[in-house]
């Protein structure tokens, strides 16, 4: 019961999470664009090409393991992959709170399945079944559906579950260990992080983006 309630929580928080800029958001990004192009050492004109880095950037900053997004998602951003310079020079800073918000969306639902997986499952996992997890996903797909999405998280949970009963038997801990409320502890502190910025924090981070696009050192 502890666990389906807390996944009712964190789908809760994910859902009132939702951020709009401050209206002098706009005004601090205008003067960055202005500034980048001006004083960057690569004196570089913020053009198409630095905008589809800072979308890039932007995009895997959130979910660089191609987890939390669905590749609809990916498609419903692109029409802003050229388009972020353009917005930056007007003071339209409303796609780094799109990708924000849409990201935190999604991160509750990937956390609500996981955790009421967690409840279902406890500490019954049938390692029996023969299955690949793909751990590194920087390079991979982005899920097409959310049942694929899903998919990976069950399998994703699963290895997390026998690492830490593996782990356990290694180290002969006498002590029993509930792995699936350490798991959900674990979630909670990954959704917590990510459910926790504000305003500032949203424009750092699509600004930081943009920042990089010109080269790796550079931040806001």
């Amino acid at each position: 019961m502890k666990c389906s309630i807390f996944a009712f929580t964190v789908m809760s928080v994910m859902a009132a999470a939702a951020l709009e800029p401050r209206n002098y958001d706009g005004r601090i990004a205008r003067r960055l664009g202005d500034v980048l192009q001006r004083t960057h050492v690569l004196q570089q004109p913020l053009d198409d090409e630095i905008s589809r880095r800072a979308w890039t950037n932007l995009v895997t900053f959130y979910d660089f393991d191609h987890s939390v997004f669905l590749s609809s998602d990916l498609e419903r951003l692109a029409s802003h992959q050229t388009t972020i310079d353009d917005e930056i020079l007007s003071g339209d800073v409303n796609f780094g709170f799109e990708v924000y918000n849409l990201y935190v969306e999604r991160l509750g639902e990937r956390l609500f399945f996981a955790t009421n997986l967690l409840a279902k499952t406890g500490d019954k996992w049938d390692f029996s079944k023969k299955e690949t997890y793909r751990i590194r996903r920087k390079d991979a797909p982005w899920p097409r559906t959310r049942e694929e999405a899903e998919e990976h998280w069950r399998k994703r949970i699963k290895n997390e579950a026998l690492s830490v009963i593996v782990n356990r038997n290694l180290d002969k801990a006498t002590n029993r260990i509930d792995v699936a409320q350490d798991l959900i502890k674990k979630y909670r502190q990954y959704g917590t992080v990510f459910a926790e910025p504000d305003e500032e924090n949203v424009l750092q981070y699509y600004l930081s983006a943009l920042c990089r696009a010109y080269d790796p050192h550079s931040d806001y």
